[in-house]
C-alpha cells in the first residue's frame, strides 16, 4: 500500500516551538520567505509577506527594474506548473498559489502608480477623499463635455496623459519624503485624470461612429 499523508496538505502550522514558520510536511522550522523547505525540499504554502519580501527586494519606494525582472523570472521558473505535474495535490496547490501571489507582487511593484498606492497601504495611509475637485481635472471635464469632434478628444487625452505622467513623478517625490498629504492629493488628481481618459475613449468612439451605424446593425440582426 502506498504511503498516505493522513492530514490535509493545505493546512500548516504557522509557527514551531522555536517561533519559526513550520514546513507543512516535515514540521521542521523554515524561513517565512522560503519557497521550499530546506529540510525536505517540499514547496511551502503562501505566507503573509509584503510584495517586496516576496520578491526578495529591499523595501524601498524606488525599485530597480532590472533586479525586479530578474527576481520575477527566477521565481516564475521555479514555480512552473511543469515542475509539479507529478507531485501530489497539496504541492500542486501550494505552487499554484505561490505563483499567483508572485504575479500580483510583480504587477504591483513594476508600475509606479500601483506601487505608490501599495506604499501608502504599507504605511497604513488611506486615500482621503476631497470635497474640492482638482482644477485641471475640472477644466478637462468641462472641455470633454463640450467636445464635438474627435480632434478635440485627442487634445484632451494628450493633456490628461501628460498631466498623469507629471503626477506620477510628483507622487514618487512625495512618497520618498513621506509627505502623505501631498501624495494623497496627487493620487486624487491622477484618479480623476484616469477617469477622464476612459471617458475620452468612449466619447471619441461615439463621435467617430458612422451615422446610422446603430440602426443598420439592428436591421441586420432582424
Amino acid at each position: 500500500m502506498d504511503n498516505v499523508i493522513e492530514f490535509n496538505e493545505f493546512t500548516f502550522s504557522s509557527s514551531c516551538q522555536t517561533g519559526e514558520a513550520c514546513c507543512w510536511l516535515c514540521q521542521k522550522g523554515t524561513s517565512l520567505r522560503a519557497l521550499f523547505c530546506q529540510h525536505c525540499g517540499t514547496i511551502q504554502p503562501v505566507r503573509p509577506l509584503d510584495h517586496f519580501a516576496r520578491l526578495g527586494l529591499e523595501r524601498r519606494i524606488d525599485v530597480d527594474p532590472v533586479l525586479l525582472e530578474r527576481q520575477y523570472a527566477t521565481l516564475k521558473k521555479a514555480l512552473s506548473p511543469e515542475r509539479f505535474a507529478i507531485r501530489g495535490l497539496g504541492e500542486r496547490g501550494h505552487a499554484s498559489k505561490q505563483l499567483e501571489v508572485i504575479e500580483t507582487a510583480y504587477q504591483t511593484l513594476r508600475e509606479p502608480l500601483r506601487r505608490g498606492r501599495y506604499w501608502l497601504a504599507l504605511h497604513e495611509k488611506e486615500i482621503q477623499e476631497s470635497e474640492s475637485v482638482n482644477p485641471m481635472v475640472a477644466e478637462l471635464r468641462t472641455e470633454l463635455d463640450e467636445a464635438s469632434a474627435a480632434a478635440q478628444c485627442d487634445r484632451i487625452a494628450h493633456r490628461a496623459g501628460q498631466a498623469m505622467e507629471q503626477g506620477i513623478v510628483g507622487l514618487m517625490q512625495a512618497l520618498r519624503s513621506q509627505n502623505w498629504q501631498i501624495a494623497n492629493a496627487i493620487l486624487l488628481e491622477v484618479d480623476g485624470l484616469e477617469s477622464i481618459l476612459g471617458d475620452v475613449r468612449s466619447r471619441r468612439s461615439a463621435l467617430t461612429l458612422p451615422r446610422g451605424a446603430g440602426s443598420d446593425e439592428l436591421t441586420s440582426v432582424k
